[in-house]
């Protein structure tokens, strides 16, 4: 009886819960670097995006320890909540919702503010005011986050074919 419970389970639980899983179009291996309240992390990992959903997935000594998937909701491992409520739990409450996935795919935060180009292509953005410091650095092969009143670092560095950093 407890077998046809669990298969009955199972078949609810996938028809309730759907079984498709998100395939991107975009995997690439990274270095990421990410200090914030909640999340320490240092080693290894993979970006996935497929149009404006964008997924990290961090691997310590090649086991996978986190997955944060970024899509109508952020999910991860402790649960799943709006793009809101993971900026004010993870980064900074006064930060945009749309923050961490527009870092993770390297794109301007804060409606472009503060913007600069260097001449060598690199972008920048400097946000100062009394809750926040962030320097936000983008180029071909890093991006750079970074809000020293508020303690946070993230950092994503490409890896080239050998498995080293450039």
């Amino acid at each position: 009886m407890q077998k046809y419970f669990i298969l009955w389970v199972s078949v609810f639980t996938l028809l309730i819960g759907g079984c498709a899983t998100k395939h991107y179009s975009i995997s690439t291996p990274k270095m990421i670097v990410i200090k914030s309240p909640k999340l320490k992390y240092a080693d290894m990992g993979y970006l996935r995006y497929e149009g404006d959903a964008v997924e990290m997935e961090l691997f310590t000594a090649g086991i996978a320890v986190e997955k944060i998937s970024i899509d109508e909701q952020v999910c991860v491992s402790a649960g799943c909540m709006s793009e809101e409520a993971f900026v004010h739990e993870y980064l900074y409450k006064d930060y945009p919702r749309d923050t961490m996935r527009r870092v993770l795919q390297s794109e301007p935060i804060f409606d472009g503010n503060g913007t600069s180009e260097s001449c060598g292509g690199v972008k920048f953005q400097n946000i100062r005011n009394d809750e926040m410091d962030i320097i936000y650095r983008r180029s071909s092969s890093e991006t750079y986050f970074k809000d020293r009143l508020n303690g946070l670092m993230i950092k994503i560095s490409d890896i080239n074919t050998s498995g080293q950093l450039p």
